[in-house]
């Protein structure tokens, strides 16, 4: 377990710094572009060949369980080559439709948008598209090295795609904006460099030939309702985006900051679930440890309730400093802060569902449950839609981040139920007994994180170091005032991790 914790730790680590540098893509983005025409026509360039290939990547998540049930090595290696052939002419295949096709799709995805912009997004297209050769591969080769334990490669790589990004954000301010689709596109390039090589390190031959594979039929089987599940979830995201390409300049932009900053919760919980947990479970899956699958489960539920809810509130409280703090520099001014602020607490209202339902897909992916998953994506992904085209009209934007987050709160009991039939022996009232005091906790905390706020903004000031200043020392009052109450409370998971950082602390002092 020790060791377990160590990979977790470098693990969140190396995803922390991810983000921090897909901060600061977005950071150079909001301060060269602010929330300008261009920035959406450059996320509509980026988004359409998600929304119209998004679902092959899904091959990679059904690859872990299958890997896992061939066991022997030689096979195992084929069975991988295979897939990685496979995919890539898969994916030759779509982007040459998508060439033949190009003013439709852009016609199509983004309706609002002037004949000028539609020519610069097809412009931009025609380079993003070639994303999709990639994407596939890379996270066919994520998931065997998560399979091969080498989990460092498999996420050190994420970190040459977010610095290539930053740094063709800033060859494009100074030069030429073509060099933003450029800089999405060879970043992949890279990354499958990367993996390619490492996954050979770890015993993968590779070879152009394709071999008959039962395996192969077995896992698009398996990946089949997965892809459509993505398919749906992309073409709610094309809902989104069209919606937006018809509403005023830089709503699209407002919309992408502030799921951008939420998503460093959900990617950093989602990474250390998706590369170290998912492999477990899936293992432990196939041995038919039930006893390991609900220890392991409990855990990872009560770290998520312990540790998300309290920083979903925080971010709720203070999503003005964060946003001040993040991106209010340059082209990013105080209107850009005005239209970001509230679809990112819309956008938060539902971080703690999105990220325990992350849990319970994998749950279900190690059990075989896709297409289960798939009906709950479809009828999450109907809520949203419905929502979006009701809230779009008065809300503007917010609605789109607003009927996001209702869609995910009011299908979360179906993937809680579905959780208990497939791990039975989970104690569900003990976490539930968990969950009302870690409310208790949180609203104590935001309200004297609130109150302290109140009382400083006055003394210190509105400027960006004062705004850092105050957003630290809240910080800082709401944990010892969240810690403290959970030791009111008794939460026993609290005040284990509590001691063990006591024990710690007070050896390395005696040392």
């Amino acid at each position: 377990m020790t060791k377990e914790r160590t990979v977790a730790s470098v693990i969140i680590l190396i995803a922390l710094m991810g983000k921090v540098l897909g901060f600061l893509r977005e950071l150079l983005l909001a301060n060269y572009f602010g929330t300008s025409s261009l920035v959406d026509i450059y996320l509509m360039s980026v988004t359409i060949p998600s929304i119209l290939f998004g679902f092959l990547p899904a091959i990679g998540t059904a690859f872990t369980p299958i890997y896992y049930e061939i066991g022997e090595k030689k096979r195992q290696s084929k069975f991988l080559n295979n897939l990685l052939v496979a995919s890539i002419v898969i994916a030759l295949t779509c982007i040459i439709l998508a060439y033949f096709t190009d003013d439709c799709i852009v016609a199509f995805c983004a309706p609002g948008f002037s004949e000028t912009a539609k020519t610069t997004t097809i412009e931009f297209l025609r380079i993003t598209i070639w994303i999709v050769l990639f994407n596939t591969p890379v996270q066919i080769l994520v998931a065997f090295l998560n399979c091969k334990k080498d989990y460092i490669n498999s996420n050190l790589s994420n970190l040459t795609v977010s610095f290539t990004q930053a740094l063709f954000v800033i060859i494009a301010a100074y030069t030429n904006p073509i060099f933003l689709p450029i800089g999405v596109l060879l970043p992949w390039l890279f990354q499958f460099l990367w993996l390619f090589f490492s996954s050979i390190r770890q015993g993968y031959r590779p070879s152009l030939k394709i071999t008959k594979d039962s395996y192969v039929k077995k896992l698009l089987f398996l990946a089949a309702p997965i892809c459509i599940s993505n398919l749906l979830v992309d073409l709610n995201g094309f809902v989104d985006k069209a919606l937006s390409s018809s509403l005023p300049e830089g709503r699209l932009s407002a919309l992408n900051y502030a799921f951008t900053i939420r998503a460093i919760f959900v990617t950093v919980a989602t990474t250390v679930l998706a590369t170290i947990y998912y492999p477990r479970i899936s293992e432990l899956t196939s041995e038919k440890n039930e006893k390991g699958i609900v220890g392991l489960v409990e855990k990872l539920l009560d770290i998520i309730l312990i540790i998300i809810i309290p920083i979903n509130t925080f971010c709720i409280i203070f999503g003005r400093e964060e946003i001040q703090i993040v991106l209010m520099r340059g082209s990013f001014n105080a209107e850009s802060l005005a239209i970001t602020l509230s679809p990112f607490i819309m956008y938060m209202l539902s971080l703690s569902v999105i990220i325990i339902r992350e849990l319970i897909i994998r749950v279900m992916y190690a059990n075989g449950e896709t297409k289960l998953n798939l009906c709950f994506g479809a009828i999450n992904i109907g809520i949203n839609v419905i929502l979006s085209l009701i809230f779009v009209k008065k809300l503007e934007h917010n609605g789109l981040a607003l009927a996001t987050s209702i869609a995910a709160i009011l299908t979360f009991p179906l993937y809680v139920r579905k959780l208990y039939k497939l791990v039975p022996g989970i104690n569900l009232k003990k976490r539930l007994n968990i969950l009302w005091k870690v409310i208790v906790a949180s609203m104590t905390m935001g309200g004297a994180t609130y109150l302290v706020n109140i009382l400083l903004t006055p003394s210190i000031g509105d400027t960006f170091i004062s705004t850092l200043l105050r957003f630290c020392i809240c910080f800082a009052t709401g944990i010892i005032a969240y810690g403290s109450m959970l030791v009111v409370l008794r939460v026993s998971v609290a005040i284990a991790i509590f001691d063990k950082i006591f024990n710690k602390f007070k050896r390395s002092n005696h040392d």
